[in-house]
């Protein structure tokens, strides 16, 4: 979907905006491109870049900060539970990684 949209886009940059051009020449169908097109309005540049791929170091360090942030009574709910949203938005990581760190990986 990301590809399809970077694409969506460079093809908009070259003069193409007919929905039905867009999806033959992305051979999808035009009301996905409709989609893609209106989903595209909110998007901003960083959505239409891949992140790089991490480090060693850097996936040690950010195992490391999510490790201090659970020592950390303000990273927990009022109930007692893990704020894993505030800790994925604060270091802009997934939930995933949050949780295999919570489960020893």
């Amino acid at each position: 979907m990301k590809t399809r949209r970077i694409a969506i886009r460079e093809l908009l940059d070259r003069g193409i905006d007919d929905p039905k051009e867009l999806a033959a020449k992305l051979k999808v169908t035009v009301p996905t491109i409709k989609r893609d097109l209106e989903a595209m309005k909110t998007m901003n540049e960083e959505d239409f870049t891949f992140q790089k791929r991490q480090t060693p170091q850097e996936i040690l360090d950010k195992k490391d900060e999510i490790l201090r942030m659970l020592d950390d009574e303000e990273y927990y709910t009022e109930s007692g539970d893990i704020n894993i949203t505030k800790i994925t938005q604060e270091l802009k990581t997934s939930r995933a990684t949050v949780m295999s760190v919570l489960n020893g990986e």
